[in-house]
């Protein structure tokens, strides 16, 4: 504005010259003048407002009204919101919310906090379920009658008095969150379908309710207060995956998800969830207020399983470790004994149930007939392949080599190789000395594992690049000399072997243990068997302990290590090493 009076200024005193009764003096030689072009004035800045979280809003009237409330920040006290458009497309509506940023010199770098009542054009709605996305944020809600001023129930008498709700209601979806691989190799930037990247490579579900199924049968628990809090009621989730907790008191609750309990166990496991994050959400009601879209999505580990043309596709195998059963243990003669190894389908064909486990070579003596996968493995999956077999009755030293199988029985090896395969290898020796019963003993040591960036920009050392090139360093996963030991960790023993996702079976925990001051924890005492030693990070024990950061040993983000164990062997590096975010 300042550069624009001043323009005017001139001009205006240009005028006056020219208006002058003076006498014009005598000329001089005509100057070139040199035309000064005017300034322009930045434009303000538009964009898409940053909107955190939504919450839909049922009016109690009739027609119903229906807001959406958006909160989020906006970038500093120069933005403002600028324009909400709203469209409806079918049974789904659209909310674009834009902010403007002034030009101004005293812009403050503070986020301000906004919130922004949306009102949705619901007259005349016929009954069902509708889709809300503002700004990438996704809810939904559900008219149960057609939303018109005829499909009001027939007036009754005025009474003398209008009641008014004094209680609230929350409902929500739990839904399939659908992802599943194309069956042909794709680059990064062409995702199939409803799918995402995955931080350790690979696809997830992309959290968002795109016309994807419920989940039926789910049992949700509702707290009062905020997370984690449970206890106050339950609901089961409907035929269409659908909850919802009535006749609550203004205030805030938790609504919540365990996936580990009976029965969310036998529906969900194997699988996560993708919104929110944990399976929780908070959620603030007041009276007469109904809040839906309080939805969790979970994408389960091995559905879909993506179509593809068997003629193309890939069959690869990925050995991971071996889950029992190390090289070289030692059995008696005719001792049974359960192998088990860790695979992941490295190619692009999925594996279904008519997938065969294999004997492919070596000795006899360690073969069975093909055993039918147990599940489907996507692209990109990981599965336990298990086979129980007895050691052979002569001394020696036995090995069989195993592959996979596709429907049409033709074998496939480790890396795509049918050269290739993974494989068992025993001893059959004569007995030893019996050890006493429950004389076993698993422990080991709980550190932090240091790693930092200098004032230069360099990592210290013990450190580690994520990738070459990234730039991004974690510690190395050693214990070296120095590194401080972590005490007050809660450690947990299953006897059973570890899930892929290292989620703990509640109905299969024998014993937990606390770090001591030297970091160090022992579970004596133990049978011989399998175990998982499992450290959840988010459990309350732990939580404050040791978030924010994440594993680096046994392996970067997993905390868990399966344990085959020998009546009265002694496994006492069974160590944990874990890198605080700094």
């Amino acid at each position: 504005m300042k550069q624009k009076l001043i323009w005017l200024s001139i001009a205006l005193t240009f005028i006056a010259a020219a208006c002058s009764s003076t006498p014009t003096a005598t000329p001089e030689p005509a100057a070139t003048n040199t035309a000064v072009p005017n300034t322009p004035v930045p434009a303000a800045a538009t964009g898409e407002a940053a909107v955190d979280s939504i919450q839909l809003v049922i009016l109690e009237s009739f027609p119903v009204q229906v807001n959406v409330i958006a909160r989020g920040y906006l970038p500093n006290n120069c933005t403002t919101i600028d324009d909400v458009n709203v469209v409806q497309d079918g049974a789904g509506f659209t909310v674009s919310i834009m902010t403007r940023q002034n030009n101004a010199s005293n812009c403050t770098e503070t986020e301000v906090p906004f919130e922004e009542i949306v009102s949705l054009p619901v007259d005349g709605l016929p009954a069902g379920t509708y889709t809300v996305a503002v700004n990438g944020n996704m809810g939904s809600f559900s008219l149960a009658v057609d939303n018109v001023a005829g499909a009001e129930p027939t007036a009754v008498p005025e009474p003398t008095a209008t009641a008014v709700p004094t209680t609230a209601t929350i409902e929500g979806i739990v839904w399939h969150d659908l992802c599943a691989p194309t069956g042909t190799e794709t680059a990064d930037s062409d995702l199939p379908a409803g799918c995402i990247a995955a931080p350790e490579g690979g696809f997830e579900a992309n959290g968002l309710l795109e016309d994807e199924p419920g989940i039926e049968g789910v049992v949700i628990n509702i707290g009062e207060g905020i997370c984690p809090a449970t206890g106050l009621a339950e609901a089961t989730t409907d035929a269409d995956g659908r909850f919802s907790f009535t006749d609550l008191n203004p205030g805030t609750y938790c609504v919540a998800i365990d996936p580990l309990t009976a029965p969310n166990d036998e529906i969900l496991l194997p699988g996560s969830f993708t919104a929110p994050d944990l399976g929780e959400a908070e959620v603030t009601v007041s009276a007469g207020e109904t809040v839906s879209g309080v939805n969790f999505g979970w994408d389960y580990q091995f559905l879909p399983v993506p179509e593809v043309d068997e003629t193309t596709c890939t069959k690869v195998i990925q050995f991971l470790e071996d889950v029992t059963i190390p090289d070289d243990t030692e059995f008696a003669p005719g001792e049974q004994f359960t192998k088990t190894w860790r695979l992941r389908n490295g190619g692009t064909c999925p594996w279904t149930t008519n997938y065969t486990l294999v004997f492919v070579g070596g000795d006899e003596a360690l073969s069975t007939d093909p055993i039918n996968l147990p599940q489907p493995v996507a692209p990109g999956q990981t599965i336990d392949l298990s086979v129980t077999l007895n050691a052979p009755t002569e001394f020696g030293t036995y090995r069989s080599n195993w592959q996979i199988a596709d429907g049409n029985g033709e074998p496939f090896g480790v890396g795509g190789d049918i050269g290739e395969a993974f494989w068992m290898q025993i001893v059959v020796a004569e007995p030893g000395p019996t050890p006493e019963p429950n004389s076993a003993v698993i422990g080991g040591v709980v550190w932090e594992d240091i790693c930092f960036i200098r004032t230069d920009g360099t990592p210290s050392a013990g450190c580690v690049e994520t990738a070459e090139g990234s730039g991004f360093y974690i510690a190395d996963g050693t214990l070296n000399f120095g590194e401080p030991r972590l005490p007050g960790v809660t450690v947990t023993l299953t006897d059973q072997a570890c899930s892929i996702d290292g989620s703990i079976n509640a109905n299969a925990i024998v014993a937990t243990a606390v770090t001591d001051d030297a970091g160090l924890y022992r579970f004596p005492g133990l049978a011989s068997g399998v175990y998982c030693v499992t450290i959840n990070a988010f459990s309350p024990e732990n939580v404050d302990l040791l978030i924010p950061g994440d594993w680096t040993w046994p392996a970067p983000g997993v905390g868990w290590q399966g344990i085959n164990l020998a009546e009265g062997e002694e496994r006492l590096e069974v160590d944990f090493g874990w890198d605080y975010d700094d």
